[in-house]
């Protein structure tokens, strides 16, 4: 997705999946559908905001690789008030349960986990 000159590479998403974009407007760019055998078992990986940082969580036989996360913010209504993007340094892709220390306030937090290596 790209807005102006920024553009974020959301890796894998399965059918119904939900995912945060901190993009201003964005622009969807070539989207690639994979038959879902091609996935070998995968399942996204999901992260939650907890005391000092995020727990992320994932039941694949491999580790990902990862491209960032999405963090959005939403007052007590649910709007949206903002975001930010998480470097793919501060994000757990591999298989399990880790958690990594990040500052952020009350948030939702979408992991960009990608099956092809670096």
């Amino acid at each position: 997705m790209t807005s102006g000159t920024r553009t974020v590479e959301v890796p894998v998403l399965t059918p119904g999946q939900r995912i945060g974009v901190v993009l201003d407007r964005p622009a969807l760019g070539p989207v690639i559908w994979l038959a879902p055998e091609a996935l070998g078992g995968f399942t996204p990986v999901t992260a939650t905001v907890v005391p000092g940082g995020i727990r992320y969580r994932s039941g694949n036989c491999r580790a990902l690789t990862s491209r960032g996360a999405a963090v959005l913010f939403r007052d007590t209504s649910g709007r949206i008030t903002g975001g930010e993007q998480l470097p793919p340094a501060s994000v757990s892709c591999a298989t399990g349960e880790r958690e990594l220390p990040v500052a952020v306030r009350s948030a939702e937090v979408y992991p960009y986990c990608d099956l092809r290596p670096e």
